[in-house]
């Protein structure tokens, strides 16, 4: 499988830097930003902060008529301000890849396949996106992981392989635009642990999301197994946009039997401003568990304040 990985990394890489076999064309087009981000709040009465950076790039060369390279590198920095762990840093997407009539193709750091379909719902400032995350080719990236993606007109169509050692798996999803305002969207992802934890890992999704001027409305259903338990789950997202303001409500469900570890409940109100590259933002989250204690994970209230800038 290393072998597999180091080829499928090497034609993708050559893709990318050896315009210089075809005939040059001067499109490239490169772009490098980032952003800033502090956050705090009670926690069921305990304060906590944190703050964040990331700083990507991104770019695309045009190698002949027929293919585009492209890739993405994006690091993040965060870390409470009281914890004496110190910084925690890693990569969010680093990948290369090339897109052509027909289709786009990546390997590396990035988004899973069904990704599209669960940031339907993944919307919030903060409270949203808890449910999808135990599965590692349902989560929003994944490492050494293979991403086809194609759209033709209302049509898209996205496939994808986990290819790290010790969880392989993969999915796919399909998405319709039914009219210009409601988009539906189905997709399937699994995951074999393949280490300590050789349980398997498996997740059907439907999602749908209705956009009419500035109101979005959204659903996200899925069921499945994680670790062979199985699970049901249920996110829905609302928001609308006056002015440089956004209010939004975001519900996130997730039960699994046997495993109250990985029970969520919740429902959260979120208010945000955007002024230009700055945002703030603040939301309340009402925990729906019976054990809305600290430890409960996250079955608590909690009451936030954050900040953003973008570059």
């Amino acid at each position: 499988m290393n072998n597999i990985n180091k080829a499928l990394s090497f034609t993708l890489a050559t893709l990318v830097s050896t315009s210089a076999i075809a005939d040059t064309i001067d499109t490239d087009d490169f772009s490098f930003g980032g952003r800033v981000e502090g956050w705090g709040g009670l926690v069921d009465s305990s304060y906590e902060d944190n703050l964040r950076v990331r700083l990507n790039g991104q770019g695309k060369h045009q190698i002949n008529d027929a293919i585009t390279a492209i890739g993405k590198l994006e690091f993040e920095f965060s870390g409470p301000h009281t914890s004496s762990n110190g910084i925690r840093n890693y990569t969010r997407y680093a990948y290369v890849g090339a897109e052509t009539a027909y289709g786009t193709l990546t390997y590396g750091t990035q988004d899973n396949a069904v990704t599209y379909l669960t940031d339907f719902t993944d919307m919030a400032e903060i409270y949203s996106g808890y449910t999808n995350d135990n599965i590692e080719a349902s989560d929003d990236r994944a490492e050494e992981t293979i991403l086809y993606s194609l759209s033709k007109g209302d049509f898209k169509f996205n496939a994808s392989a986990n290819l790290k050692g010790d969880e392989n798996g993969g999915g796919v999803m399909v998405a319709y635009q039914l009219r210009q305002d409601v988009e539906v969207s189905a997709g399937y992802a699994a995951t074999e642990a393949t280490g300590r934890n050789s349980n398997s890992s498996d997740v059907y999704m439907l999602g749908a999301r209705y956009t009419k001027d500035s109101f979005l409305l959204s659903g996200l259903v899925q069921k499945g197994t994680i670790y062979d338990a199985d699970f049901d789950a249920v996110d829905a997202f609302a928001s609308y946009d006056f002015g440089e303001n956004k209010v939004s409500v975001s519900y996130n469900y997730l039960s699994a039997d046997n495993a109250p570890n990985l029970h969520v409940n919740f429902v959260a109100f979120e208010y945000g401003r955007y002024i230009g590259d700055v945002a703030l933002y603040t939301g309340y989250k009402v925990a729906l568990s019976s054990d809305t204690s600290a430890g409960g994970g996250q079955n608590a209230n909690e009451f936030m304040l954050g900040a953003r800038y973008s570059f």
